[in-house]
């Protein structure tokens, strides 16, 4: 099948489907989310916004005062604190937290 030179806009395309394409095992709202790096309080909270968000007990630390974190903010107004890699809670817009379900 041969492609025409004279395409205008707006003119229907021979081809079927679209040209866009998923990307497998990637995340589009950890790319296009706003990331800042905080110091975390005495509180063992993070300001963000005017949130303040609250870090919840981990097994990494006994506590995360005076550590640098990273706060990412996603394109659905929802948050989420980083230590590293780790993810150490996610927030809704309000900044409550996000109480993760354990398998029992």
């Amino acid at each position: 099948m041969s492609i025409s030179p004279n395409i205008t806009p707006g003119s229907r395309s021979r081809l079927e489907g679209t040209a866009f394409v998923a990307i497998p095992g990637v995340d589009l709202a950890e790319i296009l989310c706003v990331q800042e790096e905080r110091q975390v309080g005495n509180d063992n909270c993070v300001s963000f916004n005017r949130l303040k968000l609250q870090i919840p007990e981990s097994p990494l630390r006994a506590h995360f005062v005076k550590t640098r974190v990273k706060v990412r903010q996603y394109p659905d107004g929802t948050h989420a604190i980083f230590y590293g890699p780790r993810c150490l809670g996610r927030y809704d817009k309000k900044g409550v937290l996000n109480e993760e379900r354990k398998a029992a």
